[in-house]
């Protein structure tokens, strides 16, 4: 597998690049209100509201820093209609991938059911890579919210 690597407080995380559309420098969002936190907000892409989520905020619970590696990664994302839709994740330090097609990532051998979304790990040089799981990063209710079909 191929992955778009990005950073959360100096642990490195990756995204099967199969699921990733585009990276984008960082935009201003419109924040939507009473939306969860993680929500960073919605802009406008290619004619299309795209949603935004902000990995930081789902992984460690605090917002992402405006740094200058700070991207949004536009991947396909499985909406309630069953058709792929596009959502941004805003991530931090996202200009690096691990090619590890050679190996495959382990499981953690640790169950956390508040993180479906967490992956198994690889060994790469510089430490440990948690993999994400696009699928799975949103519950059911958000994706619904999101994604409404008109």
């Amino acid at each position: 597998m191929i992955s778009l690597l990005f950073e959360v407080d100096g642990q490195r995380y990756g995204l099967d690049i199969a699921y990733v559309l585009k990276v984008l420098p960082s935009v201003r969002l419109r924040r939507l209100p009473r939306a969860p936190d993680y929500v960073a907000g919605i802009f406008r892409y290619r004619g299309a509201m795209v949603p935004v989520i902000d990995l930081s905020q789902v992984i460690k619970g605090r917002p992402v820093h405006a740094l200058l590696s700070t991207r949004i990664i536009l991947v396909r994302y499985p909406a309630p209609s069953g058709e792929d839709r596009v959502l941004g994740l805003l991530a931090e330090k996202a200009t690096d991938s691990l090619d590890d097609r050679m190996t495959r990532p382990e499981a953690s051998g640790v169950a956390v059911p508040e993180a479906p979304y967490l992956g198994g790990l690889s060994v790469a040089s510089g430490g440990i890579i948690q993999h994400v799981n696009v699928k799975h990063l949103l519950p059911d209710e958000l994706r619904e919210r999101l994604f409404v079909e008109e």
